[in-house]
């Protein structure tokens, strides 16, 4: 009965979708041509990655009407597959996601018979060639749009960069482990830095159109270097600081608060 069960489950799931073969019409009453029929599997991943493509370029105002006439399929048969605009969105983010972090970066900072500046080129070599630009549009257009990105996000963000780096710039600097001492805020501002220059980069290069004067790994390699010539010196000044200093403020910032 099991199996009987399952099978009706994996027909169910490579079923064709027949629901975009009616004719439909665009908004202006044209006939629109027919989409390709497919199953019920890849039907729904057509759909996430078309409306990838949609929201990078029209902004999460976007409208599934206008979705399901870019696809030639009648806007219902998007709503079969997501029960509303807002979960399709988190499917792209998911796509987005998922896509960000394809490989893991974490073993290449652990090569500690490599230089630092050599390995941080590398993790952040790898990180930029993972996006032709569809992933800063958008996250632009979210933050534009005032969407709340994903949390998954920045926790990935933090577990497969920012806290290896720091990892390494303490045991460099011969401080505490993290297991002994958990990172301090102002420690993740500071690997914030050279990773805002990394995405400033590809802002660049996919939405301003400009790319830089010379090869992309050549200007990674760059900001590694220098980030790491000041990031040395800095972090061991964080952890000289006085506990109470150690998010990052100044004394007088501290004082306003307490006001």
């Amino acid at each position: 009965m099991a199996g009987a069960i399952g099978i009706q489950r994996q027909k169910r799931g490579n079923a064709v979708d027949s629901s975009d073969s009616t004719p439909a019409t665009t908004e202006t009453g044209k006939p629109r041509g027919r989409a390709p029929r497919l199953s019920a599997l890849k039907r729904r991943d057509d759909i996430v990655s078309q409306a990838v493509q949609f929201f990078a370029e029209a902004g999460f105002a976007g409208t599934t009407r206008a979705l399901a006439e870019r696809m030639g399929v009648r806007q219902a048969l998007i709503y079969r597959y997501f029960p509303s605009k807002d979960a399709l969105v988190e499917a792209v983010f998911q796509r987005v996601t998922e896509g960000r972090w394809t490989l893991d970066l974490v073993p290449i900072f652990a090569e500690r018979n490599i230089p630092l500046e050599e390995r941080v080129a590398r993790v952040y070599g790898a990180y930029a060639e993972q996006d032709e630009g569809v992933g800063i549009r958008l996250l632009l257009r979210a933050a534009l749009d005032g969407l709340k990105l994903p949390a998954r996000r920045g926790a990935a963000l933090t577990a497969q960069i920012l806290e290896p780096l720091l990892v390494e710039l303490r045991h460099e600097a011969r401080l505490p482990s993290i297991d002994r001492t958990p990172l301090l805020p102002a420690e993740r501002e500071l690997a914030l830095m050279l990773h805002a220059a990394i995405v400033q980069l590809g802002v660049r290069e996919h939405i301003y159109r400009s790319p830089p004067p010379m090869p992309r790994e050549a200007v990674i390699r760059l900001y590694a270097e220098t980030f790491l010539a000041g990031a040395r010196e800095a972090i061991r000044a964080l952890h000289k600081r006085p506990a109470a200093g150690r998010d990052g403020r100044t004394a007088l910032e501290r004082l306003r608060l307490k006001g």
